[in-house]
């Protein structure tokens, strides 16, 4: 399932550079740390959940919105008492800049340069209008009528230009929101994570350095992010290893010191059980 969400929001933005889902309801077996290609704007409707955008953790509202770059890893954590009803959009860059225009592109796409997200809060109007236009664009994209791909160009420059003008009302006002010293514990432990994931790590050390009991530690990091403090870091290697194989050279035994494997045939072992291929195969088709 990792990297089936993966592969699909990949695929849909190579085909039709758009990927609209809205209201979202459906239930996961699990909800894996992942990237894309792309950019994302999600909507959070309802539902419990916490959601991992780098090194943040949002506790997210009815009506709170993210807007990240895809390749930067992510996660939900939904609790399965209530519905978890969402609404996102995944979308290229030339996407945009073909209708908004170099100098209104610029403002909007840096919307998506913050490294851990931007969150957006909307209150119930603002929410009824931005879920009014995520249901236009969801049934515009599937028209078949003359016009249709300027149509839904437009409806996007025009909703990241709403949410352009409401950040640039709100977010010198915007407080956090109050944290227990759990998730605190988790946001320092998710940050030293996001810094140190290349060397060795042992979860004796890190306790020691978060001054935290080992077991609590890492018991509240699985009950906020919903992943172990082992999967999270090897998931950030395998991160990193899919970007060195795509752009660079460098032999595999020296990519697998580099990020922090014991050894090369560590490295392959948990690349191929993350990725579902070997390194070298991974390389071949990225150059493919």
């Amino acid at each position: 399932m990792a990297h089936y969400l993966h592969f699909l929001t990949n695929t849909a933005l190579k085909r039709e550079r758009i990927y609209i889902r809205h209201q979202a309801a459906e239930w996961q077996d699990s909800w894996p740390l992942h990237a894309h290609d792309g950019y994302e704007v999600y909507l959070f409707h309802q539902g419990n959940v916490n959601l991992i955008v780098g090194d943040e953790l949002y506790q997210m509202q009815p009506g709170d919105m993210l807007l990240f770059s895809g390749d930067v890893l992510h996660r939900p954590s939904p609790m399965e008492d209530v519905p978890y009803v969402r609404s996102y959009i995944n979308f290229t860059a030339d996407y945009i800049q073909e209708m908004a225009g170099e100098e209104l592109y610029t403002k909007l796409i840096s919307l998506f340069g913050h490294p851990n997200g931007l969150l957006i809060r909307w209150d119930e109007e603002g929410l009824r209008d931005m879920d009014h236009h995520f249901s236009n664009l969801f049934h515009e994209k599937d028209k078949e009528v003359i016009g249709n791909e300027f149509m839904l160009q437009s409806l996007m420059v025009q909703l990241l230009l709403k949410i352009y003008r409401r950040s640039k009302e709100m977010y010198a006002l915007l407080t956090a929101p109050t944290q227990s010293q759990k998730e605190t514990n988790v946001r320092r432990i998710l940050q030293y994570l996001n810094q140190h994931y290349r060397s060795q790590i042992t979860l004796e050390n890190l306790s020691k350095e978060m001054h935290v009991n080992k077991y609590y530690m890492c018991h509240s990091f699985k009950e906020v992010t919903g992943v172990s403090i082992h999967n999270f870091i090897t998931r950030k290697r395998i991160d990193d290893a899919k970007k060195l194989l795509k752009l660079s050279d460098e032999p595999i035994g020296f990519m697998s010191e580099h990020l922090g494997f014991t050894s090369p045939v560590h490295f392959s072992r948990m690349f191929k059980q993350y990725a579902g291929v070997s390194p070298q195969t991974y390389r071949k088709m990225q150059q493919n």
